[in-house]
């Protein structure tokens, strides 16, 4: 799932990033009121079960005027015991039970505290297979609706307030929320398959799981009937209904139909939004080597839906991701990759206890991170590691507890945005550049196809990695995953002349009182010289004690010494900034993106006019600067001196393909003196109907500030 709420139920990853931004150095040891520890954080064990749950088939007949329903559920099960006495169904307290039979036969059953308990008529055997059908309301609760909630079922109703609504109605299951509109087996350690017979409006559409089935039409009673059938085993949370007024359009990618589904009169979003499932589809498939493994896959986006969530082979979005092809390349794919990956990561394995939901959401994380790096490159992709690096910061100030952990105040608590999301997710990123691209994919293919179908705990995950590929992962998850925190890392050097080394200073600062260890690290140093062929040595070493020092040849003294000039650690500097003589060699050369950000921020800080040298430095760094942040930053700067000299330095930046350097380079040209010429370009962006909104946005802007009463018209 990926909420749209702050913290602990986070919002995407990609959004929380730019909230983020730099964040400072956390305190994240002995945190006041840390809710991960006793005695707000209670020992969760993976659930006991009596029985094995095979099928569910749910007749759910929908009022949607009185926001209520009726419904007969068969949950066919098989005791795990024998002399099983009574059968325990999960069924919130807001569910009217009328009726329990026993294949077939009348059962005695009692509700309370959100259990359903149905009394078999003599003890069940081990193995040997029951039909419990339960005949129960969901009634309606006036205008807001059932029980309406995070959990549940939500009603959707057009009103005057809001004209653009349809009549809609929609489930959200994780962690624990589907019993209160179908009664079940609500957790997450035990999978069936599923089917649903939905009766609603004439005028409605349903979207199930799994594959759909003959719709039917009642002309008397103005309803419809849609049948949609799993006939793979899924954990129950992930079942899923949306109905209501809608506009689908429908695609295929490997003979799977792929249904984009949005409400009535926003038909002519879908595809601008959805349309790049099919490359996504690809793109997980062919990395991991397993097949998309659902009949179908829907995405529904509903009013007020929160987020997203990866019901199996039906996720549900919000509507806000609805977008035109104006707001730039696919800007819902990052809420939609990250679903996508639950399909396999969450759906096909699923984590058998909340303590482990890191296997769903880190997964989930990482490979929105991996969608993002494929479509939009790599800057990207290092974009979004430092943003969940410092979502990750932030969190920890006041909350800190392993990935993986059985020690927790609640199952929500789990789905922490700092740790679940955003650690684990750079986590990923580490192990992937640990076992290197090959291992790392093919591995996590070898833990899909093992536990297909299947709970699993974090131990499942390391014992597939290891039996494909060989590498001894046990060091890292005890950690990185089994352990909280992160390396805290005090670095400086110097040049020793006399011996022609770097020596190379590296202290581990963080507190270890509540469980952080002190890290075993593999680093690289970064040797920045300019001017040089490659410009960057890499020394490989490694950290493995609070204090060390490392040295390395070098006949002369390097222009910059960086530590994980690649960015590929989870780390806290006590330092952020580099020595001021090294500045216009890390702005030149780093690797990073990130790291030429930074030394051009502190080189010319906001607000600051930069020099004559720096001015020379930052247009020369421009022509072949590839980063649109950096490039855009640089014109950012420049602008500032509002020289007449660099206006075809901004002409030139309006024909870029990068978005932020193009609006970067409107910007400036309205800091200029007023030209025709440059008034009559903006004017082109402005009134254009093909240019993303942003461009639009900021022409416009520049010219109310170069000419209010010439471009009133616009």
């Amino acid at each position: 799932m990926k909420p749209s709420r702050i913290p602990p139920a986070a919002i995407g990853t990609t959004a929380l990033l730019l909230l983020a931004g730099t964040a400072v150095l956390p305190t994240i040891s002995n945190a006041q009121n840390n809710p991960f520890k006793p005695p707000r954080a209670t020992v969760h064990y993976v659930r006991t079960r009596d029985y094995h749950v095979r099928d569910l088939k749910l007749i759910f007949n929908v009022d949607a005027k009185a926001h209520s329903a009726h419904g007969v559920v068969t949950n066919s099960l098989a005791p795990l015991r024998d002399g099983l006495a009574s059968i325990i169904l999960d069924a919130g307290s807001n569910l009217k039970i009328l009726a329990c039979k026993i294949n077939g036969a009348d059962a005695k059953f009692t509700h309370a505290s959100e259990k359903l308990t149905i009394q078999p008529n003599s003890p069940l055997v081990r193995g040997k297979e029951v039909a419990v059908e339960v005949t129960y309301d969901m009634p309606g609760n006036g205008p807001g609706g059932g029980p309406n909630g995070a959990e549940g079922v939500h009603w959707i109703d057009p009103a005057p307030a809001h004209p653009d609504r349809s009549a809609e109605m929609w489930t959200q299951g994780e962690t624990d929320g589907n019993h209160h509109w179908v009664p079940c087996y609500d957790a997450p350690n035990d999978k069936c398959t599923s089917e649903t017979i939905t009766t609603v409006p004439e005028n409605w559409e349903v979207i199930g799981n799994g594959t759909q089935g003959p719709t039917t039409r009642d002309a008397a009673k103005h309803t419809r009937t849609f049948r949609w059938k799993m006939t793979q085993p899924h954990s129950t949370y992930l079942l899923s209904l949306v109905a209501g007024e809608l506009d689908i359009r429908k695609d295929t990618w490997a003979g799977i139909p792929l249904y984009y589904v949005v409400p009535k009169g926003k038909g002519d979003l879908a595809k601008s939004t959805f349309g790049n499932t099919p490359d996504m589809l690809s793109f997980f498939s062919n990395s991991l080597g397993v097949k998309y493994a659902w009949p179908k896959y829907a995405q529904c986006a509903v009013f007020e839906f929160p987020g997203g969530m990866e019901n199996v082979s039906a996720t549900t979005l919000g509507v806000y991701a609805l977008s035109d092809s104006r707001n730039g390349l696919w800007p819902a794919s990052s809420l939609t990759s990250h679903e996508l990956a639950h399909q396999w990561f969450g759906d096909l394995v699923t984590c058998k206890e909340w303590g482990d939901i890191w296997l769903n959401e880190s997964f989930a994380t990482f490979f929105e991170m991996y969608y993002e790096e494929h479509l939009r490159g790599k800057e990207t992709y290092d974009s979004e590691v430092e943003g969940n690096t410092n979502a990750y910061k932030f969190s920890a100030r006041r909350t800190l507890h392993p990935l993986s952990t059985i020690l927790y105040p609640s199952n929500d608590a789990m789905f922490d945005q700092g740790h679940t999301y955003a650690k684990g997710g750079v986590i990923l990123h580490m192990l992937r550049r640990q076992m290197g691209d090959a291992d790392f994919f093919r591995g996590l293919g070898h833990y899909l196809r093992v536990n297909a179908y299947k709970p699993v705990d974090t131990h499942d995950l390391i014992q597939a990695l290891q039996e494909e590929t060989g590498q001894s992962l046990e060091a890292f998850f005890d950690q990185w995953v089994f352990k909280p925190g992160i390396p805290v890392l005090d670095f400086s050097w110097t040049y020793d002349e006399g011996r022609k080394e770097v020596v190379a200073h590296v202290k581990q600062t963080q507190d270890t009182s509540d469980g952080v260890p002190v890290y075993s690290l593999p680093l690289t140093f970064g040797l920045l010289r300019e001017g040089s062929t490659g410009n960057m040595e890499r020394i490989k070493a490694s950290l493995s004690s609070t204090d060390q020092e490392f040295r390395f040849p070098a006949a002369v003294k390097p222009n910059a010494v960086m530590i994980d000039p690649d960015h590929d650690l989870l780390k806290d500097l006590t330092k952020k900034t580099f020595e001021t003589a090294e500045l216009p060699t890390v702005i030149r050369y780093a690797p990073s993106h990130l790291d030429r950000r930074t030394a051009l921020a502190q080189l010319i800080p906001t607000g600051m006019t930069p020099d004559v040298a720096d001015v020379k430095l930052l247009t020369d760094v421009l022509k072949s600067e590839p980063s649109d942040a950096v490039g855009s930053a640089i014109i950012t700067a420049l602008a500032g001196l509002k020289q007449e000299s660099l206006r075809d330095v901004f002409r030139g930046e309006l024909k870029s393909k990068l978005n932020g350097r193009r609006l970067a380079a409107i910007n400036a040209l309205s800091q200029l003196p007023v030209t025709k010429e440059d008034n009559a370009l903006l004017r082109a962006i402005a009134i254009s109907d093909t240019e993303n909104y942003t461009a639009v946005e900021s022409a416009l802007s520049a010219l109310g500030r170069m000419d209010v009463a010439g471009n009133a018209d616009v």
